[in-house]
């Protein structure tokens, strides 16, 4: 299931085309304090040479570290750091400095610290807005200095991009000039879909993630950290007062610990006397982080890999409890701790990390099975030949599977479904039991159960016919079936929106000539001339705003000086989801209202000719955005975006506007298959070459 984007956080990448926007509006445990923010973010190593650190950490403790080129900057000015991430969100960096002279007047704190030696001087938590963070801090009586704002790459941005050219990331913290180091800062990454990950992180964390974030030694996510503090009941006190939920612990007189997010642990030590170890270390070094813990897929397989470049002195194994350490003098001042991942997190990493071009694996194809049977089954029956209720149609054909496989038709019917029709969205953002994982995990079940190996190729381009023609030929042949209005008899509805908005003209024109196989829809090519199978899908296509719309009229898209709608116009007055979503709700009264307007598809031209919103212009988010933002309006006049996700190509489109200074920009909330199904204003068309 590794459809999609790669999103760059600093390095998070999110393999999935989109993300469907959560319909869950409570914040998770720790409320205001990190929002929806993740749990862990980094732990910072503060080391005197970032290249042999870099190496050290690669080639000994087998992270996976980027090359010298990839390195970036860090967030102190005259910094370098070298990210190493973790399919759970956290992440580990080695800091180095490149400019001694600006951070010994800039922050002091670091040269400062290296003078004790090297370790993890700074730690942060993930935190959905770092405003919230220090106001909820700040209210609780914490000291918290300015805001932070910066960027980790100096290179300019080119194309459509997630960056709006503003700060990539802001850092709540206690004491800018010198941190506390055993207490985190909380950072947030700009544009980074927090809430959406929320409602998918177990399928997120435990799968296909861990593809793009693999290491050799196995680690799949940094679940605690262990802070050496002075006073042990103060800082129990400390964190509590942040909002942090405390766990039992055996000895809470030595150990005190804390839940971070999902299962991470934030864990406070702090000496038993004045002449422990502890102690001394605390007098060398001052509090901070001493140990780190690492989940990973197989203890022993990590033991084996670090054991072959290490010194046999660097490791301790405990089989009794599965624990792998690597000591502190080995790890640039901080003891690693290995664990195996919990039985079920490894469970359903093997359901979901699947290869899209290999047959699914037992445990994955009997948990899909199982899915099938709780959700589809009663429809479309046990052996997927359909009409075992409702009509729903057979998920056995291979000529529907193979003409799905590269095309997200089949994802977009699970997750919206057919409004007018038994088949609700499945989704969980439209109110349903699955996610975008279980969905994507039961098309590829359909597919292999259906024996297709390769997807049949179909084409995006509009398919020209004579419409009239087409509803000549669908009343004599198509109406027992599939209805009069197309509404369905025993066949699958034609006329709902949500599937005219999803199949392509090369897809009904390949249904209509081939048929499907394992149904009563018969293959007509035979029987239509091409030109009439060309009609026929004219005349489906343009059913798109409605069986009962007036004569269809083809349009094309529209040029510079059509690209605002009712120049003349008073703008709308939109009222905005945190600062950049409309609701399909006051868009429609705004076209309704001929207020002044530019509307933008940011999905592929194809998708635009099947059915977009009227006075849409196509702009792919994978086209350069120079030619089209010269003929934009830089006033007051708003400017919509949307695609089907429903955000993240109109996301990527509407950070880019703001980066070349439109203010007034915002994204369909819902996204346009949404807008179809409630039965919104859509039309079709085709490119201007094409219309000639």
């Amino acid at each position: 299931m590794k459809s999609g984007f790669v999103f760059d956080r600093g390095c998070f990448v999110l393999l999935a085309f989109c993300f469907a926007c959560a319909s869950r509006e409570e914040k998770p445990d720790t409320g205001l304090l990190l929002g929806y923010g993740f749990g862990i973010d980094r732990a910072t190593f503060v080391v005197r040479d970032l290249d042999s650190a870099r190496n050290y950490f690669a080639e000994v403790l087998k992270f996976k570290m980027p090359l010298k080129e990839k390195f970036k900057n860090g967030s102190f000015e005259g910094t370098r750091v070298a990210q190493a991430q973790f399919p759970d969100g956290s992440g580990i960096e080695l800091l180095g400095i490149k400019d001694a002279g600006t951070v010994k007047i800039r922050h002091p704190f670091l040269p400062a610290y290296l003078e004790g030696g090297e370790g993890v001087r700074l730690y942060s938590f993930s935190t959905s807005s770092a405003t919230t963070s220090r106001d909820w801090l700040t209210s609780q009586g914490f000291q918290m200095d300015s805001l932070r704002s910066g960027r980790t790459s100096a290179e300019p941005i080119k194309g459509w991009d997630w960056d709006d050219g503003g700060p990539e990331w802001h850092s709540a913290g206690f004491d800018n000039a010198s941190p506390p180091a055993h207490l985190p800062s909380f950072v947030e990454w700009t544009g980074f879909p927090y809430r959406e990950l929320q409602d998918e992180w177990e399928s997120v964390h435990t799968s296909w993630v861990r593809s793009y974030y693999g290491h050799p030694n196995g680690v799949v996510g940094l679940v605690a950290l262990r802070i050496l503090v002075g006073d042990l009941q103060a800082s129990r006190e400390e964190f509590k007062k942040m909002g942090l939920q405390e766990l039992s612990a055996d000895d809470p007189n030595s150990l005190v610990r804390f839940k971070i997010r999902h299962h991470q642990e934030l864990q406070l030590i702090a000496p038993q006397s004045s002449g422990d170890s502890l102690a001394s270390l605390l007098k060398s070094r001052g509090p901070g982080v001493l140990t780190m813990r690492f989940e990973v897929k197989n203890v022993k397989q990590t033991r084996d890999s670090i054991a072959k470049s290490i010194s046999p002195l660097a490791l301790r194994y405990d089989s009794t409890h599965g624990l792998l350490t690597v000591l502190k003098d080995f790890a640039y001042g901080v003891q690693l701790e290995f664990v195996n991942e919990s039985k079920e997190q490894a469970r359903l990493a093997q359901i979901y990390d699947y290869d899209d071009d290999a047959k699914l694996d037992t445990a994955a194809s009997r948990h899909a099975a199982t899915t099938y049977t709780k959700y589809c089954a009663l429809c479309h029956g046990a052996d997927r030949k359909g009409y075992a209720a409702d009509f729903a149609p057979s998920l056995r054909s291979r000529s529907l599977m193979a003409t799905t496989r590269s095309s997200n038709y089949l994802k977009h019917a699970i997750t919206y479904g057919r409004n007018g029709t038994a088949m609700a969205g499945y989704a969980r953002s439209q109110g349903g039991p699955m996610d975008d994982a279980d969905i994507d995990l039961l098309i590829k079940w359909l597919q292999d159960e259906s024996g297709v190996e390769k997807p049949v190729d179909i084409s995006t381009a509009t398919i020209k016919g004579d419409a009239a023609l087409g509803q000549i030929l669908y009343d004599a042949n198509c109406v027992k079936c599939h209805g009069v209005k197309g509404e369905g008899v025993s066949a699958p509805a034609l006329a709902n929106p949500a599937f005219l908005a999803t199949a392509s003209d090369g897809f009904l024109r390949y249904a209509i000539a081939e048929g499907r196989d394992s149904t009563p829809m018969k293959s007509y090519k035979a029987d239509f001339k091409p030109t009439e199978l060309d009609a026929l899908t004219a005349f489906l296509r343009s059913r798109a705003s409605g069986w009962d719309a007036p004569k269809s009229v083809v349009v094309t898209e529209p040029l510079p000086e059509g690209y605002v709608l009712n120049p003349l116009n008073a703008s709308p007055d939109f009222t905005l989801r945190e600062g950049l979503y409309v609701s399909a709700e006051q868009l429609s009264k705004a076209i309704k209202d001929s207020v002044r307007l530019v509307i933008l598809d940011a999905r592929s031209k194809a998708a635009w000719h099947q059915t977009h919103i009227p006075g849409a212009i196509s702009v792919p988010y994978y086209q350069e955005p120079d030619s089209l933002i010269k003929h934009l309006p830089k006033d007051s006049t708003w400017i919509v975006a949307y695609c089907a996700c429903p955000h993240a190509a109109s996301q990527r489109v509407v950070s880019t506007l703001k980066r070349f200074g439109y203010q007034h920009t915002a994204i369909l909330d819902e996204g346009v298959l949404v807008w179809a199904l409630r039965g919104y204003p859509v039309q079709f068309g085709m490119d201007n070459e094409a219309k000639k």
